[in-house]
C-alpha cells in the first residue's frame, strides 16, 4: 500500500508541476450500476485510484523518459492487481448486435465489450477498431496477406458507438473493380472483421498500429443485407376523410418486374401505372395492367369490412415471423362508432426454404422455384413440377380477434410490436379513460385463450396512454446490464385533475365511465386537462407480470420530454420520436437512452431546434444503417409551410455517432425534383404518419396534408445525402445520380377511398437454409465469394430479383456527399 501511495503522490505532483489540473478520474472510468457484476463481486478495492495512462505518459516524454507500454510483460501489472510478471490478459471477445446474418435493409451493427473481470486499468478507452468487405471476403479473414492483417490503423468507434453496413462503406477494393462494377440487389454479402483495442484512448491510436497483448481476438461475422428494390408492403387503414375504413392496402416494393417509364435519362418505376383499375377518375386512369410476366398487380385492396363490418379504424401495424409463415397484425383504435378491440392477424407469406439446391429459373413467372419432382410427356421430354420459394400471397388468410372479450378494457391501442412468438398491443385510451393495460397474445393460435394482460397501473397509476414501442433485439445472456428480454413503450398522453391527479377515476374530477366519442368529454369535461407525459415504461417480456415493470419519468431531466410518438432501437440505444407536449405545442427534443443502463444517468437529449425551428412535430422513425430517421408530421409552422398548413415534409435524418447538431441531416420531399413523370416537386408531400425501410429505400406513409391524401412516398438512401445538401445550399435537385431518388405512387388514383392510412411495415421473409442467392458472371462471383454459376442473364435469388447491369445503372464513382463513415 505505502508503494502504492507514492507512485500516486509522484504521479499528481508531475501533472502540478507541468500546471495541469488532476484527471477526471470519474469520467474515465464511471462507477458501476448495481446490476454490474464487478460491484458486488468484490474485485475492485476500495480506495484505490486509477491511472490515466494517456496523462502519464505526455508526462513522461515531457521529461525525455519513454512512454510505458501497458501491455508490456515487463510493466508491474502486480501495482494494478495481476501477479506478478505476469503479462495482463486480453480484453472479452466483442459481442455484436444484431445477431441476425439477414437483414431486410442496412441495419445499425452495434458492438458491445465487456471489462476484464479482473481490474479496468490497463483497460481504459477502449476502441472498436473494424473493417468491412464487400468484394473480396479473404481480406477480412485471417487468410488476409500482411497488409490486410488487423492493425490499430483500422477505422474504429467507440464501444456502443453503431457502423454502418452498406455497400458504400467498404474497405475492400481489388482489381480495378468500383463500387458500380456490378450492381447486386438481392442480396450483397458484406464481411465484417473486428477487435477491441485497450489501453491507448482515441489521440494514441497512431501511436501504435500493432496489436497489443491486450487487445482481444477477432471476431468475423457476414451478413447478407437485402439492397435496391425488395419486399411487400401494407399500409394500415384509419380514416380517409370519408369514413373511418378496413380497406387494407399491399404494395409490391419489388418493381423491377413491371414495366418502367424512361423519359430524359430518369426513369420511373414506383408509379401510378400497374394496376387492373378500369375505374377512371375525372377522365384520368393512368393505371395499367401490369406487364410482368407472372401477372402480379403492384396494389392489391383488402377490405377487412367484408369480413366484420366493425373492421376499421387501426392505428400502426406490425409484422411477425413465426418458421416460415409470415404475418401482419393492425392494431384496434376507433371505428367511427367506438374504441374497439378487434385485432387483425393477415398471413401475408407461406415460404419453402428446404430445397435450395434445386433452384432454377422459372422463365414463364421470373421468380424463383423449386422443382418438386419431374415427369415425362407424350414426347419423351422431362417436365419439372415446381414447388414455389418465393412464399407469394394474397394475403386472403384474415384472421380476427376481439381482445375486448378477454377483458372490456383490451380497446384504443395504439401501436404495436412482435418479438419470439407473441405480437404486443400497446395501451392507448379504451374509450372510458386512459388505459396502461398491455396484452399480448400467440402469433400461431391467435385466440382468446393465448392472450396475456399485464395492467401497468398496478405498478404506478401514471402508466397509461403510451404511442407504440419496440422489443430489443440484443441476446441478453451474453450482455452486461441486460438481464432478459425487454420492450419499451413510448409515453404520450394522459389526463390529469384537480382532486386526484393522473389518470384520476373520482367523480369529482368529473370522470364518468361511459363511452362516447371525445377523450377528454368522456371522462369530465374541461375539468381534466390533458397531460402529455415522460414515463418511459421498461417491460420485463420474460415474466410479463408486475414485478417486472420499471419506468422512468424523462421529465424529471427537462419538464419538455413528454408526448412522444414512437419509438425504436438503434444500436445499444433506443430512441424517442417527438411530437406535441400540448395542443399546438409541438416538441423537437429528441430522447435516446441507454439499453444497458436504464436510469436517469443514461438519458441524452438532442434539441432539433437547434438545427432548424421548423424541426419538431415527427410521428414515429426508424434506424438505418448508423442513423435514425425521424418521419414528418405537423410543426405548427403554418408562417412558412406551403398553403399555410401545419404539417411539413422535412424527413430528418440524426448521426448515431454524433448526436449533435451537426448530426442533423434534413431532406424536404415536398422540393425534390421527383424521379416521376413529370418531375417537378410535389408539395402535397407532407404529413406523413410513420414509415418503414425495405432494401435501399425507406417509404413514408401519407396520412393528412391539409386532406386525407393517399401518396405513398419512395425515397432512394443512397441519394440522401447529395439531395439534402443541395438543398441546404439552395441549389436545384433535378441532377441524375444514377440512383432513384424520390419517387411517389398516388393510391387515390386507383381508389379514391384509399387515404389516411396511420402506418405501415414491411413483410418479414424467413433466411435461407444454405445458399443465399446465384451467381452468373465470374466478376459478380469473385464480388460475392459465391462459387455456382449459372449462364448469362438475369440473377434471381429466394428474396426477389436480383440483376447484374453491365452497362448503365448506378455511376461509376461515388456520388459526392457519399462518404465512408471514419
Amino acid at each position: 500500500m505505502k508503494q502504492r501511495c507514492v507512485v500516486i503522490f509522484l504521479y499528481a505532483c508531475i501533472l502540478l508541476a507541468m500546471g495541469q489540473d488532476l484527471p477526471d478520474q470519474t469520467a474515465q472510468s464511471p462507477p458501476p450500476s448495481q446490476d454490474d457484476p464487478a460491484s458486488s463481486s468484490g474485485r475492485r478495492k476500495k480506495g484505490r485510484v486509477p491511472i490515466d495512462q494517456h496523462a502519464l505518459n505526455e508526462a513522461r516524454i515531457v521529461n525525455g523518459q519513454k512512454p510505458i507500454d501497458y501491455s508490456s510483460p515487463n510493466y508491474p501489472l502486480h501495482e494494478l492487481g495481476f501477479p506478478y510478471g505476469s503479462p495482463a490478459p486480453k480484453l472479452p471477445t466483442p459481442e455484436i448486435f444484431p445477431v441476425s446474418m439477414h437483414l431486410p435493409y442496412p441495419t445499425p451493427l452495434a458492438v458491445v465489450t465487456e471489462k476484464t473481470p479482473t481490474t479496468d486499468y490497463p483497460y481504459m478507452n477502449q476502441r472498436i477498431h473494424y473493417k468491412i468487405c464487400g468484394y473480396n471476403a479473404t481480406l477480412c479473414t485471417p487468410g488476409a496477406p500482411p497488409e490486410d492483417q488487423p492493425s490499430r490503423e483500422w477505422r474504429s468507434v467507440l464501444p456502443g458507438q453503431a457502423i454502418g453496413l452498406s455497400m458504400y462503406n467498404l474497405d475492400d477494393q481489388q482489381d480495378g473493380l468500383t463500387l458500380n462494377s456490378i450492381l447486386i440487389r438481392q442480396p450483397f454479402k458484406l464481411t465484417v472483421a473486428l477487435f477491441a483495442s485497450s489501453g491507448w484512448d482515441d489521440r494514441d491510436v497512431s501511436l501504435n498500429s500493432t496489436l497489443h497483448s491486450t487487445d482481444s481476438d477477432i471476431v468475423i461475422r457476414e451478413y447478407f443485407i437485402n439492397n435496391e428494390r425488395y419486399g411487400k408492403a401494407y399500409l394500415s387503414p384509419n380514416f380517409n376523410g370519408q369514413e373511418y375504413t378496413g380497406d387494407m392496402v399491399e404494395v409490391d416494393l419489388e418493381t423491377a418486374k413491371y414495366n418502367a417509364v424512361r423519359l430524359h435519362g430518369i426513369e420511373t418505376d414506383f408509379a401510378d401505372y400497374y394496376s387492373t383499375s378500369t375505374t377512371s377518375l375525372d377522365g384520368i386512369d393512368p393505371y395499367m395492367k401490369a406487364t410482368s410476366k407472372n401477372k402480379e398487380d403492384q396494389v392489391v385492396i383488402k377490405r377487412l369490412q367484408n369480413v366484420d363490418n366493425d373492421l376499421a379504424g387501426y392505428q400502426n401495424g406490425f409484422a411477425a415471423l413465426s418458421g416460415t409463415t409470415s404475418y401482419g397484425f393492425i392494431v384496434p383504435f376507433f371505428n367511427g362508432a367506438e374504441y374497439h378491440g378487434k385485432a387483425v392477424r393477415l398471413t401475408v407469406g407461406q415460404f419453402n426454404i428446404s430445397m435450395w439446391d434445386n433452384w432454377i429459373e422459372d422463365q414463364e413467372f421470373r421468380r424463383f422455384r423449386t422443382v418438386q419432382s419431374t415427369e415425362t410427356d407424350s414426347d419423351g421430354n422431362t417436365r419439372f413440377i415446381y414447388e414455389d420459394v418465393g412464399g407469394d400471397s394474397d394475403f386472403s388468410a384474415i384472421d380476427v380477434l376481439d381482445l375486448a372479450t378477454v377483458d372490456d378494457d383490451l380497446r384504443g391501442f395504439i401501436g404495436g410490436f412482435a418479438h419470439k412468438n407473441y405480437a404486443y398491443f400497446v395501451p392507448h385510451f379504451n374509450g372510458k379513460y386512459f388505459s396502461g393495460k398491455i396484452a399480448r397474445v400467440d402469433v400461431d393460435a391467435f385466440n382468446a385463450a393465448s392472450v396475456q394482460v399485464l395492467d401497468l397501473q398496478t405498478k404506478d397509476v401514471r402508466l397509461a396512454g403510451f404511442y407504440g414501442g419496440f422489443a430489443v433485439n440484443i441476446v441478453p445472456s451474453i450482455v452486461n446490464g441486460l438481464a432478459a428480454d425487454y420492450a419499451y413503450l413510448a409515453p404520450y398522453k394522459n389526463l390529469v385533475g384537480p382532486v386526484n391527479g393522473v389518470n384520476t377515476k373520482f367523480t369529482s374530477d368529473g370522470y364518468k365511465a361511459n363511452d362516447v366519442f371525445d377523450e377528454q368529454e368522456s371522462i369530465g369535461g374541461d375539468r381534466l386537462q390533458p397531460n402529455h407525459h415522460g414515463c418511459l415504461t421498461r417491460i420485463n417480456l420474460d415474466t410479463f407480470n408486475v414485478a417486472g415493470v420499471d419506468f422512468i419519468d424523462l421529465q424529471e431531466v427537462d419538464t419538455d420530454l413528454r408526448g412522444f410518438a414512437g419509438g425504436f432501437q438503434g444500436g445499444l440505444h433506443g430512441y424517442l420520436v417527438p411530437y406535441s407536449k400540448g395542443f399546438g405545442d409541438y416538441s423537437s427534443k429528441l430522447v435516446r437512452f441507454d439499453l444497458l443502463n436504464f436510469n436517469l444517468d443514461g438519458i441524452e437529449v438532442l434539441d432539433l431546434a437547434g438545427k432548424s425551428d421548423e424541426l419538431k412535430g415527427y410521428v414515429t422513425g426508424f434506424a438505418y444503417e448508423k442513423y435514425a430517421v425521424l418521419v414528418p408530421y405537423q410543426n405548427g409552422r403554418s408562417d412558412v409551410n406551403y398553403r399555410a398548413r401545419n404539417q411539413f415534409a422535412k424527413l430528418t435524418r440524426v448521426d448515431f455517432n454524433d448526436f449533435t447538431a451537426n448530426g442533423i441531416l434534413t431532406l424536404d420531399v415536398s422540393m425534390v425534383s421527383r424521379k416521376n413523370t413529370p418531375d417537378q416537386p410535389d408539395k402535397d408531400l407532407r404529413g406523413f404518419v410513420g414509415g418503414f425501410c425495405a432494401g435501399s429505400f425507406m417509404y413514408l406513409v401519407p396520412n393528412f396534408n391539409g386532406v386525407w391524401y393517399g401518396k405513398i412516398v419512395r425515397v432512394d438512401m443512397r441519394d440522401f445525402d447529395v439531395i439534402a445538401a443541395a438543398q441546404a445550399a439552395g441549389e436545384a435537385t433535378d441532377f441524375t445520380t444514377g440512383f432513384k431518388g424520390v419517387q411517389a405512387v398516388d393510391l387515390q388514383r386507383f381508389n379514391t377511398k384509399l387515404a389516411g392510412f396511420s402506418g405501415g411495415f414491411l413483410r418479414l421473409r424467413p433466411p435461407p437454409i444454405e445458399k443465399f442467392y446465384e451467381a452468373n458472371l465470374d466478376i459478380f462471383t469473385y464480388a460475392t465469394g459465391l462459387d455456382r454459376l449459372e449462364p448469362k442473364g438475369a440473377v434471381f435469388s429466394p428474396y426477389g430479383e436480383a440483376v447484374i447491369e453491365e452497362e448503365g445503372g448506378a455511376p461509376e464513382i461515388m456520388p459526392e456527399g457519399i462518404e465512408k463513415d471514419p
